[in-house]
């Protein structure tokens, strides 16, 4: 994520939930020391911190009965929109958890690992497989499961799914929703089983139908642009992008 993006994260929740949200981040004490420090730990030591963090919460005070009434006659940007109708959906314990793991700095950690440990037999698809779904008794997770778990955090892969409120970054929706079942996927744009890069940078959250047309394909990925290139041409954009970091300025 850039810091811009974790910035918007942490003002939203702000916004949302006042005392609540630095009371569970560890401060108690004035508002703007508690502001300052989270934009130091967001952008490191030796930067001096601006006011992004207070700027992007005023704008999301006009959803929220906080109190505040800077920004209240204000029309949204469509930005916060979306930022608002994505996040909106996570209680206070998911987003604090998410929150947590970004100024940790745990959503950008990548391990490296001996690729010989995994053995012939197990795909890319399989990797990922496991790394989305959580099935103790599945074969492939006796066959990789000692493997993965000491490389890779899949509650990493749960945190973003929550971030995209389970929708698919290239189509835009949860296609569970309307069932009341949330199945979005993670797809490494790199191959884990190459790459080795298990960073957030390197995931994408992505629908089962375009999970499994990419893996069949492998369209060549633009980062600049934003977009898979198929072999016969096709294009898809990436639509949804609360992450990437890749060839962004902040």
């Amino acid at each position: 994520m850039t810091d811009n993006q974790k910035k918007s994260l942490v003002a939203f929740y702000i916004s949302k939930y006042n005392e609540e949200a630095f009371r569970e981040l560890g401060y108690d004490g004035p508002v703007s020391k508690a502001m300052e420090d989270l934009s130091i730990r967001i952008t490191g030591p030796g930067v001096i911190p601006n006011a992004y963090i207070k700027q992007r919460r005023d704008e999301f005070d006009v959803f929220f009965d906080n109190g505040r009434v800077g920004y209240h006659k204000r029309k949204p940007t469509a930005a916060v929109t979306e930022m608002y109708k994505q996040w909106n959906v996570m209680s206070f314990g998911e987003i604090t958890e998410l929150i947590k793991m970004i100024l940790d700095g745990k959503m950008e950690e990548t391990q490296e690992m001996d690729l010989e440990v995994y053995g012939e037999g197990v795909s890319e698809y399989d990797i990922e497989t496991y790394l989305n779904f959580d099935d103790d008794t599945a074969s492939l997770n006796k066959a990789v499961k000692t493997v993965i778990e000491r490389t890779y955090s899949k509650k990493k892969v749960d945190m973003l799914k929550r971030l995209y409120a389970y929708r698919c970054q290239i189509c835009g929706r949860n296609i569970g929703e309307k069932y009341g079942a949330n199945i979005a996927e993670a797809h490494h744009i790199k191959y884990f089983s190459k790459s080795v890069d298990n960073s957030s940078d390197n995931l994408l959250i992505l629908c089962p139908n375009h999970h499994s047309l990419v893996h069949a394909l492998n369209p060549e990925f633009n980062y600049d642009k934003l977009q898979y290139i198929y072999p016969n041409g096709n294009i898809d954009k990436i639509v949804l992008d609360l992450h990437l970091t890749h060839g962004k300025e902040e």
